[in-house]
């Protein structure tokens, strides 16, 4: 959080917030002056802008695949897998064990039967609508159950499959993106032909960047007689998933690690981190040219406005009422960046693109998601750049001697 950069600074900002209150140089004074080299304050807005842009968006594309896991779980369901396994593509439950779990007196009911379902997770390479090539897409097999389970998903076109016939259902989201999966067409997956009978709305979950089938024919054609790879279970109410879990880990005939949806998807969505690092570093390089253009911009006002500056000593201005005055100037000039670098992010929000699961090396669709929270910081960013672009600049300003001054 960019907050924490502030809890050291606020002595100094506290400070700059006083001496805005009750000095007497006011800031219509520092903002009129920052019009009066509109030249390059408008560079440095753009350079600043640029940067909290950047920011931003890196932040919105973590924001966005840590979104699309946290849809996807219930406070009151749980994903069962062997012991160690991080995620269901690399676990196995025996079919044995999933009847066995199917007797527990926690999972809920509805008018169909149990709330409880055996998937089978493998992946298929998809080709890429751009023609760049393929990535690696989650292939889930599922019950009836299962669809019922995930109330997130709905169907917008076609029916769902049936057992027996190698169907398939495609999300929306991932029409666009690959080709080959459209609506009445076939994928081949296993030496069969897949027909894609529906397409299904994932409400922004990660099942936006699944292909769903039915679990037995893609036993069947995986060969997967005697296992799946995990279970999902409903249970009566959030409050019995401790105990449940507590029956998975010590049932000797089991033995197997279940973990609530919300905290199994929470540790998938650490996909976003790599993003969030590599948009890190390329922020701070940049930074780093925005900080020195704000100093610079600085450092000219200040050689610009020398003989003011004498000016308002003679007129008996103290030398901290001027440090104050152009550190706020710095901070208004940072400010504008800011406050427009935020909008343009503004521009990336909601656009859809896909990232690599480095646990499961498949697919991930998101979109990227601009919060108000993370326009915040992005201004917030802009003023610490302002308070390190335009101290040394300020600073040098309030220790101009009087006679120099005056002499410039």
């Amino acid at each position: 959080m960019i907050w924490y950069l502030f809890v050291p600074l606020a002595p100094y900002l506290l400070w700059l917030l006083w001496a805005a209150a009750f000095h007497p140089l006011p800031l219509t004074y520092n903002w009129r002056s920052i019009w009066q080299r509109w030249a390059g304050t408008l560079s440095t807005v753009g350079a600043i802008a640029i940067v909290v842009m950047v920011f931003v968006v890196v932040l919105s594309m973590a924001q966005g695949v840590s979104k699309a896991y946290v849809r996807s779980g219930r406070e009151d369901q749980v994903i069962i897998m062997r012991q160690n396994a991080r995620v269901e593509m690399m676990s196995s439950v025996s079919l044995a064990q999933a009847r066995l779990i199917l007797t527990h007196p926690l999972i809920a009911h509805d008018e169909v039967g149990p709330l409880a379902t055996e998937d089978i997770i493998v992946s298929k390479q998809v080709a890429l609508a751009d023609g760049s090539g393929a990535m690696s897409v989650t292939v889930r097999g599922t019950t009836p159950a299962g669809i019922r389970m995930r109330s997130q998903v709905r169907m917008l076109r076609g029916r769902w499959f049936n057992p027996g016939l190698s169907e398939a259902v495609v999300p929306q989201k991932m029409l666009n993106r690959y080709t080959g999966v459209e609506w009445g067409r076939s994928i081949d997956m296993a030496g069969r032909s897949w027909k894609v009978v529906g397409v299904f709305d994932g409400d922004g979950s990660v099942f936006d960047s699944e292909i769903w089938t039915e679990v037995g024919d893609l036993r069947q054609a995986f060969r997967r007689y005697g296992n799946d790879s995990s279970m999902a279970v409903r249970l009566r109410s959030a409050a019995d998933v401790p105990a449940f879990v507590r029956d998975m880990e010590q049932d000797v005939r089991l033995k197997l690690e279940a973990k609530p949806e919300p905290a199994y998807f929470a540790d998938l969505g650490d996909a976003g981190r790599p993003m969030q690092v590599l948009g890190q570093i390329i922020t701070l390089i940049l930074t780093v040219g925005a900080v020195f253009a704000a100093m610079n911009t600085m450092y000219a006002t200040v050689a610009g406005r020398t003989p003011e500056i004498g000016t308002l000593r003679a007129l008996g201005f103290r030398r901290r009422e001027i440090l104050a005055s152009f550190q706020w100037e710095a901070i208004l000039l940072t400010a504008l960046g800011g406050l427009l670098g935020a909008g343009l992010s503004l521009l990336f929000n909601g656009i859809r693109t896909g990232t690599v699961n480095m646990n499961t090396w498949s697919d991930v669709s998101y979109a990227f998601a601009v919060t108000p929270d993370l326009m915040a910081q992005g201004v917030g960013f802009s003023i610490l750049m302002g308070v390190a672009g335009g101290f040394l600049p300020a600073w040098r300003a309030s220790r101009i001697p009087v006679t120099e001054a005056m002499r410039a």
